[in-house]
């Protein structure tokens, strides 16, 4: 079943000279893993602000093309009736708090209270939603004490406890440490099965590719492929970030060294062993 549905849609800021996004041609299913990515100044954020509904309640933008959730335009909906459906995690958590709850465990309920949940399966989606983000230990602590890592992984659990059909993660790691990022989106990526889907807003390419189904290269507002991570793995190189292992393979393919047949490797951990393969067949 297709959530979103973007054709030729494009974003212009009121009072900016030129459209911001420009274009725009994807789908997400329900259960799939989609990663935007991109420099800085590619689009990214506008876009998960875009996909999250804030046009144009929260960003003052006019829109062209296509733009749907359902079939229905995403542009004038309801924010409150869409935070049950789609929710966003940005780079910096503490946007995402609400700076009125004592405890962490407060802070992840009050989604659930302003929906007018039943008390015990608003404490059942809580727990469930700390212990998903390795954050069960914090339930007792005040949000204004958190580092950035732990108030990082609180936001990704005050979202998830809603229950969305839609996670949209714009660089919502960037504050973990590699591991704990990976343990975390493992996680996030287990819950596609039940039907959730999840788009993350990447930099790093290694992070973005390996749960994503498909990649979209977005470079100056402008959408530049849309395809499987091993098809987009040189041209989006240029423009992310990604580990020299990753780095090392694109300038073996570039310089004509790497054996047909053999796929890229998509992390760092898989780099030995396409190394291996382009050296012994």
């Amino acid at each position: 079943m297709v959530l979103i549905r973007f054709e030729q849609a494009s974003l212009t800021r009121n009072g900016a000279p030129n459209a911001t996004l420009t274009g725009l041609t994807f789908d997400i299913a329900a259960g799939e893993t989609l990663a935007v990515v991109g420099g800085s100044g590619s689009g990214k954020t506008t876009l998960a602000c875009w996909l999250a509904g804030w046009v144009p309640h929260a960003m003052l933008a006019s829109v062209s093309g296509v733009a749907c959730i359902d079939d229905m335009p995403l542009a004038g909906q309801s924010t409150a009736r869409l935070a049950e459906r789609v929710q966003l995690v940005q780079a910096s958590p503490y946007a995402g708090l609400t700076g009125c709850a004592f405890s962490v465990a407060a802070e992840v309920a009050f989604g659930p209270e302003n929906l007018g949940l039943p008390e015990a399966e608003i404490r059942s989606r809580v727990a469930v939603a700390l212990d998903l983000c390795e954050a069960s230990d914090l339930a007792a602590r005040q949000p204004a004490s958190l580092s950035g890592g732990e108030a990082q992984r609180v936001a990704i659990a005050a979202a998830l406890v809603m229950q969305p059909q839609l996670l949209l993660l714009d660089e919502a790691f960037s504050r973990l440490a590699p591991a704990a990022a990976g343990r975390l989106l493992a996680r996030l990526s287990a819950l596609t099965n039940s039907g959730m889907a999840l788009v993350l807003f990447e930099k790093q390419f290694d992070l973005a590719a390996r749960v994503a189904s498909r990649i979209l290269l977005l470079n100056d507002g402008r959408q530049q492929l849309l395809d499987k991570p091993a098809a987009v793995f040189d041209q989006a190189l240029d423009h992310v970030r990604a580990s020299d292992a990753l780095r090392a393979a694109q300038r073996a393919r570039r310089a004509g060294l790497w054996r047909a047949g053999v796929l890229p490797p998509l992390e760092a951990g898989a780099a030995p062993a396409r190394f291996l393969d382009v050296l012994h067949g």
